[in-house]
């Protein structure tokens, strides 16, 4: 089926090409122009015909396509030779025919774009609906620091239907996140529907987009809600939930109408590790109940892993209460837990409940109790800290089964107060090796952030590099992070301890030995090899008390290594639910123009004023090109993925949106472009005369160049993308 979906994204590119290209064809030959090769594609011809003066073909390449007339590519050198070309030769053709010629390509897209989304607007645009699924407490900024996200700073909640941005209309999640995109440094204000009534937010009057490295430009911080559908199923049996079908009920109880997925997904959480009755949909129609047990995200329950306080959240209560980060959670409301995952439907539980939450921390080695208040965040109470599974260090508990009997790792043999050294991979199910220390202190070596920014760089090859042998190099955490110190030395190899930079000698857990090098550390390795001693065990990275980051150390542990085997228990079951579309309903006739008005609006002019952005600061609204721009693989990959996932009129759509996207990429003043073409020819019409033909190679060779050096580049990034 596939295979159908891949043909389908080729003739949406094909389609957009013939298009444009037919354009030129059109208005050539109304001008009396003779047309030598219509080609859809670039370099030797595949398969074709000949019919007339004109040959059409399909080319290698299908990277664009060409139509080539008689004389076009002529270069005189003065009015004189322009006079005697011949009279169905695009040079005899007045500068008038000559540019309504070049402008038939982007005039043929523009049509073409504008009537499919009419059509589709008066059937029904397939949009995702603006409701909002889920909202972030927090964005990472360009230099790593956590900051409230502005869409917790608006106020939204997940279930708002966003009705307008900044006054602006919104009809689909995608007007959202243009509008987002278009604000960048400037304030937000929304109109929403929450529970049937009409709410303006706007933070205070002084909430602007969050500059957000991951996605390169600035971000609301939500997402868009998904729909009951089931995506993919893990953990289920052959009789149990399958992709596709529709989670109508839990327990017994029908969901109500526009329940989302991630509302779903926060009732199966809830229910984490109990069984529970999933009533189902299929798409015939037909409806089942089956039994299962409610698994989580993370399959924290296989093995059974600690749970640790990680970061706490500005302004949090559970910072009041005495809780700081590295405590491990043995119990929440008398309930001792048993993976992350348990911890956080517990921690729900208690806060739906009771509005607070009583945790059992172990802080060196002893319990103590505190009771935390929830904090409001977007509508709902949280705790407020970050958990995290310790899957690699100290373990500072060994966690009880969902049973309440032997987890995983006491089966396994493991005691509070070993240190998992490293662990295996495995396939799923089966039982993982692990290599543990037992005995020793645990020790934070305190780093600053800038020694932990530098401490995780690493130089990740893609596949192509790795299959010529360039194997990348490893972070210092990947080398320092499961060895045993052997010694520390200067740049001139004396030991322990003396000057400012050094390596550190350590050996793996394999017996491989290893020397450190710690100068890309700069004065950052003085401290940290004073802090290090013979012997130690280097296990994890950590969060000191004040949340700063550190290296954990166990000292005194010895040398020898526990190797044992923990077997995985049954997950339950996990779902992921689909994004889905649904056709917009028009408020009037006239709004299928008002539809089609704004995405040209928003393709062409509103993306032209995008372009300057590539080159500003990320504090004066810029945007990362390596992380926004799409060349040919993605546009393809795009057009598969929305034809297999989301219908043929979604797919319609955005074959519309890349023929409008054709109509901007064309015009622009690059010479080999028809935009380029028709400065050069208007500058020829001032001129009166033609410009001189050196002249005119060299901005064709230019033009050719940089055309090439963007198609390399954006293919580049598209091919990174998926190695």
């Amino acid at each position: 089926m596939s295979a159908v979906f891949i043909i389908l994204a080729l003739l949406g590119f094909a389609f957009v090409i013939l298009i444009h290209e037919l354009g030129h064809f059109v208005f050539a030959k109304w001008a009396g122009v003779r047309v030598e090769v219509f080609s859809i594609g670039f370099g030797p011809r595949l398969v074709g015909w000949k019919r007339g003066d004109t040959d059409y073909r399909i080319a290698l390449l299908p990277l664009g396509g060409y139509v080539k007339m008689l004389g076009q590519e002529d270069l005189p050198e003065n009015q004189e030779q322009v006079d005697q070309a011949p009279r169905d030769s695009y040079l005899a053709k007045s500068a008038w025919w000559r540019a309504v010629i070049l402008i038939g390509g982007v005039l043929f897209n523009f049509l073409s774009s504008y009537l499919i989304l009419i059509a589709l607007a008066a059937w029904g645009m397939p949009v995702v609906k603006p409701v909002v699924g889920e909202v972030a407490g927090e964005t990472t900024t360009l230099n790593g620091e956590r900051v409230p996200s502005a869409a917790a700073r608006l106020g939204l909640r997940p279930g708002d239907e966003v009705l307008a941005v900044n006054g602006e209309k919104v009809r689909g999640f995608d007007d959202l996140q243009v509008a987002v995109l278009m604000s960048a440094t400037r304030p937000l204000r929304f109109t929403v529907r929450r529970a049937g009534q009409v709410v303006e937010l706007d933070g205070g009057g002084d909430v602007r987009p969050v500059y957000d490295s991951n996605v390169g430009a600035h971000v609301l911080g939500v997402q868009q809600a998904a729909s009951n559908r089931i995506a993919e199923v893990a953990g289920a049996a052959a009789d149990g939930p399958r992709a596709g079908e529709r989670v109508v009920a839990l327990d017994g109880q029908p969901l109500a109408a526009g329940t989302t997925g991630q509302d779903i997904q926060q009732r199966l959480g809830l229910a984490y590790g109990r069984p529970l009755r999933l009533g189902l949909a299929a798409a015939d129609g037909s409806t089942r109940e089956v039994a299962v047990t409610a698994g989580g995200q993370s399959g924290g329950h296989a093995f059974g892993l600690p749970v640790r306080i990680g970061r706490l959240f500005r302004g949090a209560p559970a910072e009041a209460a005495g809780v700081l980060p590295g405590d491990a959670v043995a119990a929440v409301d008398g309930v001792r837990v048993a993976d992350v995952e348990h911890c956080l439907a517990l921690v729900r539980s208690g806060l739906d409940r009771a509005g607070r939450v009583e945790l059992t921390l172990v802080r060196a080695g002893a319990e103590r109790v505190v009771t935390v208040p929830g904090l409001e965040l977007a509508g709902r109470l949280r705790l407020g800290v970050e958990l995290g599974a310790v899957a690699q260090g100290h373990l500072p508990l060994i966690p009880p089964g969902l049973d309440g009997g032997k987890g995983a790792l006491a089966e396994a043999g493991l005691q509070t107060g070993d240190a998992i050294i490293a662990i295996a991979d495995a396939e799923p199910g089966k039982p993982r090796g692990v290599v543990a220390v037992r005995g020793g202190e645990r020790v934070l070596v305190p780093l600053s952030p800038e020694a932990h920014r530098l401490a995780q760089v690493a130089d990740r090859p893609g596949r192509v590099m790795r299959w010529l042998g360039n194997k990348g190099q490893p972070s210092l955490y990947e080398r320092l992070i499961g060895a045993r110190v052997e010694a520390c030395t200067d740049a001139e190899g004396r030991a322990l301890g003396s000057p400012v930079t050094g390596a550190v000698v350590v050996r793996k857990s394999d017996g491989t030995p290893d020397t450190v090098d710690l100068s890309p550390l700069g004065a950052a390795a003085a401290p940290l090899i004073a802090a290090l001693r013979e012997g130690d065990w280097i296990t994890a990275q950590a969060l000191g008390p004040t949340g700063a980051p550190a290296l954990e150390v166990v000292r005194g542990a010895g040398r020898d290594l526990l190797r044992l085997a923990v077997t995985p228990r049954p997950t339950g079951v996990a779902m992921d639910f689909a994004i889905e579309t649904t056709p917009y309903r028009l408020d009037g006739p006239g709004e299928a123009f008002a539809i089609a008005n704004r995405s040209t609006q928003v393709m062409i002019w509103r993306s032209l004023t995008f372009i300057p952005r590539f080159f500003r600061p990320a504090e004066q609204g810029g945007l990362d090109a390596n992380k926004q721009l799409q060349g040919p693989i993605g546009i393809f990959s795009a057009l598969k993925g929305t034809a297999e996932h989301f219908g043929f009129d979604s797919f319609l759509r955005l074959v519309a949106l890349i023929g409008l996207n054709l109509v901007l990429v064309n015009l622009l003043p690059i010479p080999i472009t028809d935009g380029g073409q028709l400065v050069i020819l208007g500058v020829e019409s001032v001129i009166r005369r033609p410009l001189p033909a050196s002249l005119r190679n060299a901005l064709a060779y230019a033009g050719l160049a940089l055309v090439v050096a963007l198609m390399l580049y954006v293919t580049s990034l598209d091919v990174m993308r998926r190695l």
